[in-house]
């Protein structure tokens, strides 16, 4: 399979007003026949484990594409 660069930027309100945010870019070599949905669904669950306080926020900004010019 080939290698895709993905970008993740999410958003979540906080308790007193106001907005954390964040985001996280990397590189990711999905399983053979996962689709795009099990690719963001793998992504979306290393994100929540790597930053638990803003891991589940709303998804502002996905993109996965081939990591090859």
């Amino acid at each position: 399979m080939a290698e895709y660069h993905f970008v993740i930027s999410v958003q979540k309100p906080l308790p007193h007003g106001g907005f954390a945010m964040g985001d996280w870019s990397s590189r990711i070599t999905p399983e053979p026949g996962w689709s795009r949905q099990d690719t963001f669904d793998a992504i979306r669950t290393e994100f929540a484990k790597r930053y638990p306080e803003i891991g589940r926020a709303c998804v502002t900004f996905f993109s996965l594409e081939p990591n090859q010019l």
